[in-house]
C-alpha cells in the first residue's frame, strides 16, 4: 500500500480526490496546510505527495521543502483551472516534478498517477541501483549545481547566481551557446541576461551536461561525437516545437535534449567492451533494439540508466521521460507523448546528419501522423534548420 499524500484546503477538491483514489493500492492521507504537511510527514512514509498550489503561497515552499528534506519523495502539484500552464509541465522550477491543472478528469490524473509510479519503479529498481552503485566512472553532481539550487531555494537575485556561475568558465560558456541559439536568440555576451533568457532549470542541465561529458572513462573522439549528438538532437526538438508543432517548448524542459542520452555516456564509460560488443550486434542484424542487447548484455540499458540518473538529480518527470522512451515513443507507460514522439524524431534525424549509423536506430514513422505533421513538412524544416547549422 503506498501512502498518498494531497496537501489541499480545497474540501469539494479534496472529497472528490479521495472518493476516486483507488483505495487497495494507494492509502490516502491529507493535510490542509504547510505545517500540517510538515508534521504528518515527519510521521507517515508517503510515496507521492500532490501539493495543491491554487490558493496558498506557502505551499510552493512546501515543494521546495520537500526537495531538500525528502528528495525520494514524488512531488506533484494541482494549480487552479485557470493557470496558465501546459501539458503537464512542471511550473515550479526545481520543485515540482509534474503539474496538472485541478479541472482535469480524477479519472484521468490517477491513470497519470499510476504511470508515474510505474516510472518511479523502473528508474529505481533495486539490480540497477546496485549495479550503479559499483560503477568506476559515475558523474556526481557538481559543487556549483548543489551551491545554484541552495541559491534558488533561497530567492538568490539574477546577480548573485550570475556571480556564482561565472566562477566556472565551461558552465559560463555553454550557458551562452544555448541562449543564442536561433532557439532563444538572446544575442548577448551577458550571463546575467543569458539566465534570464533560459531559465534555471535549462541552467542546471547544462551543469550536469557538463558534468556527465566531463567523465574521465569516456575517450575524447566519443566525448566529441555524444556532444554533438546531444545538442544537435536539442536544436531539432526546439526548433519543431516553434515551427512545426506552432508553440514554444516548455522553458522548464527546453534543454531536454541535451539530457536524453546521458545513459549511453555512462554505460560506454564504465562498460566500453561490452557497448563495443553491443553495437556491432546491433548493426549486423536488422530490427534488434540495442535496449534489448543491453539487458542482456549488462542487465539493464542505456535508457533505464538515464531516467535513474536524472530522477536521482530530481530532474522534472518530462526529462526522465524523454531519457527513457525516447526508442519507445508509444509505450503504454508514456505521459507527455507529444514530448517524446518529438525526441524521437529529433534523436533520429541527429544522427542521420552527423552520417553516424553506429548508434541510430529505427525511426517509427508514425510518430509524424500522431504530431500532426507529415514526414515531408518534417524533412523541409529539416533542410531549412541545417542550412543555419
Amino acid at each position: 500500500m503506498k501512502n498518498l499524500l494531497l496537501v489541499s484546503n480545497d474540501e469539494s477538491f479534496t472529497l472528490k480526490f479521495k472518493n476516486r483514489l483507488n483505495q487497495d493500492v494507494y492509502a490516502f492521507v491529507h493535510s490542509a496546510s504547510y505545517e500540517s504537511a510538515v508534521k504528518t510527514l515527519e510521521n507517515v512514509d508517503c510515496r507521492m505527495v500532490l501539493v495543491d498550489l491554487s490558493d496558498e503561497n506557502e505551499n510552493e515552499n512546501l515543494l521546495r521543502y520537500l526537495k531538500l528534506k525528502y528528495p525520494k519523495v514524488i512531488r506533484l502539484a494541482v494549480m487552479s483551472s485557470a493557470a496558465a500552464l501546459d501539458y503537464y509541465m512542471p511550473k515550479q522550477q526545481n520543485s515540482a516534478q509534474m503539474s496538472w491543472r485541478k479541472n482535469l478528469d480524477c479519472d484521468e490524473l490517477f491513470h497519470i498517477i499510476d504511470k508515474i509510479i510505474a516510472i518511479d519503479e523502473k528508474v529505481n529498481n533495486s539490480d540497477l541501483v546496485n549495479l550503479v552503485s559499483n560503477f568506476k566512472h559515475m558523474p556526481t553532481v557538481p559543487e556549483i549545481y548543489n551551491q545554484l539550487s541552495i541559491l534558488i531555494q533561497e530567492n538568490a537575485s539574477v546577480e548573485e547566481i550570475a556571480l556564482k556561475l561565472e566562477e566556472d568558465p565551461a558552465v559560463t560558456s555553454n550557458i551562452l551557446k544555448l541562449a543564442n541559439s536561433a532557439f532563444y536568440n538572446a544575442k548577448t555576451g551577458s550571463i546575467r541576461q543569458a539566465i534570464m533568457y533560459i531559465g534555471l532549470i535549462n541552467v542546471k542541465s547544462i551543469i550536469l551536461t557538463n558534468a556527465v561529458f566531463g567523465n574521465d572513462g569516456l575517450p575524447p573522439e566519443t566525448r566529441k561525437i555524444h556532444w554533438e549528438h546531444v545538442s544537435l538532437t536539442n536544436k531539432i526538438i526546439n526548433g519543431m516545437y516553434l515551427e512545426l508543432l506552432g508553440k514554444k517548448l516548455n522553458n522548464n524542459v527546453s534543454s531536454v535534449g541535451l539530457l536524453h542520452d546521458i545513459g549511453s555516456i555512462v554505460l560506454m564509460s564504465n562498460f566500453p567492451r561490452d557497448f563495443q560488443q553491443i553495437v556491432n550486434r546491433v548493426n549486423s542484424a536488422e530490427g534488434i533494439h540495442i535496449s534489448e542487447i543491453e539487458r542482456e548484455v549488462i542487465g539493464f540499458s542505456h535508457e533505464e540508466l538515464g531516467g535513474h540518473l536524472l530522477d536521482l538529480w530530481g530532474m522534472p518527470y518530462p526529462i526522465i521521460e524523454a531519457a527513457l522512451y525516447h526508442h519507445e515513443p508509444f509505450s503504454h507507460e508514456v505521459i507527455n507523448r507529444e514530448l517524446i514522439l518529438s525526441m524521437h524524431i529529433a534523436n533520429f534525424y541527429a544522427w542521420k546528419y552527423m552520417g553516424n549509423q553506429k548508434y541510430q536506430q529505427a525511426l517509427d514513422i508514425r510518430a509524424f501522423g500522431e504530431l500532426g505533421i507529415t514526414m515531408k513538412q518534417f524533412e523541409v524544416f529539416f533542410e531549412n534548420l541545417k542550412r543555419k547549422l
